[in-house]
């Protein structure tokens, strides 16, 4: 193994890897990333910051990989003043780029790194993400129908149930998504209570509900006199949660120019206070949880791509309830017993219950059963007893509409014509509700006479 060829007398040089030498646009410091897995819909990104990004078996690792053949703390990537270099760790079956075995070379976009048998790929160019469609973890007879606090014996619910039961023991950061009120919390919760760091605070950081002017100093901390009522040395909450967990919670309502401080102590595993100079360590895993597409919202340029990709090493769907009816019941039986609430719950309140679609989901129901629950008039909870309860019905989603069999112009036509009646006939707004211009607008009102 070696880390560099010496070329002749007067030739450029050139790095272990034939045609990894440094192009000019990688000297500068540029964005980078470690992707895993590229040719398959199990895509992962990891973002090359400040700090080493290391690759190997062992929990802990930022790139955990389950390959047998790669060493438990095999190679790492860094940043140096010529780009973005690969070193090999004294990894047991060393680590190739390109096919050659290196120690340590300096990667040039593209580049194709093999470790054990798994290749990965490096890029400064950030293509498109490849779409996400993870197969879903194995189900067994024994799969309970319940993960810590949460419960579901939907097959949904315990194929999330079963993919938590993996992560949970790793230092994954995982992103939840999901509706409002589906749970996501009490999925983070059952985490942290299921992993190694259970004994250790659990921190929740809502980003969405901290004062705009406060936030940095929520979630970095602050020195006395950094700031007019500072008057003295506060924590954040990377700093509480320190060998724990820190859950991010609505991490999609982040501001923008607050990311980049985020990813810098994801990176660097190190937070300045507002007002300090000095940096302080923290350990923490991370977990986060949005209502938003983050995906489509790096797209728009709402949201760091790189961060994206930073929290997202694992990405757990959770279903809406209306979605997983079946589990209402399990759902009921939990919160009365949660509530301490000595009551059972008939047939005819489940079909009430399960008659409607759920907005709020599961934080909805609660509310809905623990009000019913005050109120029974017997020992058993009955349809009267949802007197706070007023059963209704979304309009439909695009996808439930019978659009089967009808041409793609009647579909755009209907779709124009009742945006133009919910507008009022401003055209204006109705190009602006429908993502198009209004010149476009106007093209389609002549074409289908509307």
């Amino acid at each position: 193994m070696h880390s560099a060829t010496i070329p002749p007398m007067g030739a450029p040089r050139r790095h272990a890897t034939q045609g990894l030498e440094t192009p000019p646009s990688v000297r500068k410091r540029s964005a980078a990333w470690l992707v895993v897995a590229p040719d398959t819909a199990e895509e992962r990104r990891f973002s090359v910051g400040d700090a080493p990004l290391r690759i190997g078996t062992e929990a802990g690792v930022e790139v955990l990989l389950t390959d047998p053949h790669v060493s438990r703390r095999h190679a790492e990537l860094v940043r140096t003043g010529d780009g973005v270099a690969l070193r090999d760790l004294g990894s047991r079956n060393g680590t190739h780029v390109e096919g050659m075995a290196i120690k340590e070379v300096v990667l040039r976009n593209g580049a194709t790194i093999t470790v054990g048998v798994t290749n990965l790929r490096f890029v400064t160019d950030a293509p498109p993400l490849a779409p996400r469609q993870p197969t879903p973890p194995p189900l067994s007879a024994d799969t309970p129908p319940r993960f810590g606090q949460a419960v579901g014996q939907s097959e949904a619910m315990r194929h999330v149930f079963a993919l938590l039961g993996r992560l949970a023991p790793t230092e994954l950061s995982v992103l939840f998504i999901g509706e409002t009120g589906t749970g996501k919390d009490v999925l983070a919760r059952s985490v942290h209570a299921a992993s190694p760091r259970r004994d250790k605070p659990f921190v929740v950081f809502d980003c969405g509900a901290a004062a705009p002017s406060l936030i940095e100093s929520e979630l970095l901390g602050h020195e006395r006199g950094a700031f007019t009522g500072a008057s003295a040395d506060r924590q954040g909450a990377f700093e509480r949660a320190h060998g724990g967990t820190l859950f991010l919670d609505e991490v999609g309502e982040l501001s923008l120019d607050l990311q980049p401080k985020l990813l810098r102590a994801l990176d660097s595993r190190r937070v300045r206070r507002v007002g300090g100079s000095k940096e302080i360590p923290v350990d923490v895993r991370i977990l986060a949880a949005t209502n938003k597409n983050l995906e489509e919202e790096a797209r728009q340029g709402r949201f760091r791509e790189d961060l994206y990709f930073r929290l997202s090493a694992a990405v757990v769907s959770v279903p809406p309830l209306r979605s997983r009816l079946e589990d209402l019941e399990l759902l009921v039986r939990a919160v009365l017993s949660e509530g301490r609430c000595a009551l059972d719950v008939s047939r005819d309140t489940l079909d009430v219950l399960e008659s409607y679609d759920w907005p709020g989901n599961v934080r909805e129901l609660r509310n809905v059963v623990l009000g019913a629950a005050a109120l029974a008039e017997s020992r058993v909870l009955e349809p009267r007893d949802l007197i706070f309860f007023r059963p209704r019905r979304r309009d439909p989603t695009i996808d439930k509409l019978p659009l089967a069999g009808r041409s793609l112009d009647a579909i755009e036509k209907a779709a124009i014509a009742q945006t133009l009646r919910h507008c009022a006939g401003n055209k204006v707004k109705a190009a602006k509700a429908l993502g198009i211009a209004p010149s476009t607008l106007y093209e389609k009102i002549k074409k289908y006479r509307l």
